[in-house]
């Protein structure tokens, strides 16, 4: 049924493949936002075949994760960007009407949202949700850079700029290219939230020219050295700070191809300096719940540098679950009260994890595009080298992030937006 009145109307959508009828009755069902995501979608499945149901929450009727067979119902739901107030009335009219036992929002707009509107619900369903405090500390690049510094955690030489007053710092610039990053993925700019973007720039005109005319650069950003290097990160489920469970990865490659979202990754042994630093920085916040902590390997010193800290489930939340840590399941038990303690490097090492039309897209920049077009560094693999590495469709313990034979509904919905989207892109 249709809500009225809302600009956008929560509705439940009975999902043929789920439980049907009894999706009114009172189970420990969990609320899982953001349907369109990767991430959403891994959780989804990895709470769904452990038995746990699950009803996805969406801005569209139809979503990636709520195409999946584990998702027993659907919720529509105002964005959270440019309808806060209405997308946390929408979540707790779902809490109440389905009894929800727990919300996961797997992106920093619905967990912000989440997070600082907690008291709108009973404090079970926010109860591995961290803190707004705990969360704009590890969010915010620019406090948690400095914080990094406190604790002797390795970073690129950055320069904190606070205002925007690029005039002031500019001949502290001694070399390029470098990377500017906004100090938050999301800023407040005219009581709407804007999403914010990495720059790579390559001389000091092109810095100027990028502050005078990004608005959201006007709050605090870095400009950074760039680092070249493998990216690796260390996922981890923490209770008050204290790491429940861990997991490392390596990025093999990326979207675009000179750093961005992963679309090719292995799983690796837990690398100690790395763990040790993800842990004191996650131990400082007295973290709750999932986080990833993402660093990139210096290739010259061999020092891994921190990059970033998503407190959130990650994009690549699927490879921890192909290589046996179901990090979806343990946040459930962990909410539920049961301990959890899994030994270090509890997992498969070398499980890899492709999606596939990411790993498409990343082809079709290399061929399409130059390697100065793409700020690629003299290390970049040839053209060559990438047909013949992509066309590696069958390899060792290697696991499709979105194709299953047994969920096979997210894949063809994502075919389907993919080849719409590049007829759009053609007309």
């Amino acid at each position: 049924s249709r809500s009225s009145g809302s600009a956008i109307a929560a509705e439940v959508f009975m999902n043929n493949a789920g439980v049907g009828a009894t999706v009114m009755e009172p189970k420990p069902y969990m609320l899982v936002t953001d349907g369109q995501e990767r991430s959403a979608l891994a959780i989804t499945r990895g709470l769904g075949r452990a038995g746990i149901p699950v009803i996805v929450g969406a801005e569209t009727e139809r979503s990636l994760a709520g195409a999946s067979r584990y998702c027993v119902a659907r919720w529509q739901y105002p964005s959270p960007l440019q309808q806060p107030t209405e997308f946390i009335s929408s979540l707790v009219e779902a809490a109440k009407r389905f009894d929800i036992a727990a919300i996961i929002p797997p992106t920093d707009a619905s967990m912000q949202a989440v997070a600082a509107q907690r008291d709108q619900f009973r404090p079970s369903v926010t109860s591995m949700i961290p803190s707004l405090e705990s969360y704009d500390m590890v969010s915010d690049k620019y406090r948690l850079m400095k914080l990094a510094q406190e604790l002797g955690i390795p970073i690129p030489n950055t320069i904190f700029v606070p205002d925007g007053n690029i005039a002031v710092i500019r001949n502290q610039v001694k070399t390029y290219p470098v990377v500017v990053k906004p100090g938050r993925s999301l800023v407040k700019i005219d009581n709407r939230w804007v999403k914010t973007s990495v720059h790579f720039v390559s001389h000091a005109e092109e810095l100027t020219d990028l502050y005078r005319r990004t608005s959201y650069l006007q709050h605090p950003s870095l400009i950074q050295q760039r680092i070249e290097g493998e990216g690796q990160g260390v996922f981890g489920l923490f209770n008050h700070g204290k790491p429940c469970a861990l997991f490392a990865h390596r990025r093999i490659r990326e979207k675009p191809p000179a750093g961005g979202v992963s679309v090719f990754r292995e799983s690796i042994e837990l690398p100690k300096p790395m763990k040790d630093y993800a842990v004191r920085l996650l131990e400082q916040v007295k973290w709750d719940g999932v986080a990833m902590v993402e660093f990139k390997v210096d290739r010259q010193s061999n020092v891994p540098m921190l990059m970033e800290i998503n407190g959130r489930f990650w994009g690549s939340l699927q490879l921890a679950i192909d290589a046996g840590l179901n990090f979806p399941y343990l946040l459930y038990q962990a909410m539920n009260g049961v301990p959890v303690a899994v030994p270090n490097n509890a997992y498969r090492i070398g499980t890899k994890s492709r999606w596939l039309l990411g790993d498409l897209d990343h082809l079709l920049l290399r061929l399409t595009k130059s390697n100065v077009d793409l700020r690629l560094d003299a290390h970049a693999e040839s053209r060559g080298r990438c047909v013949a590495d992509f066309f590696k469709l069958f390899q060792h313990d290697l696991h499709y992030e979105v194709e299953s034979l047994t969920d096979p509904g997210p894949a063809f919905m994502e075919y389907r937006n993919w080849l719409s989207h590049l007829a759009g892109s053609r007309s």
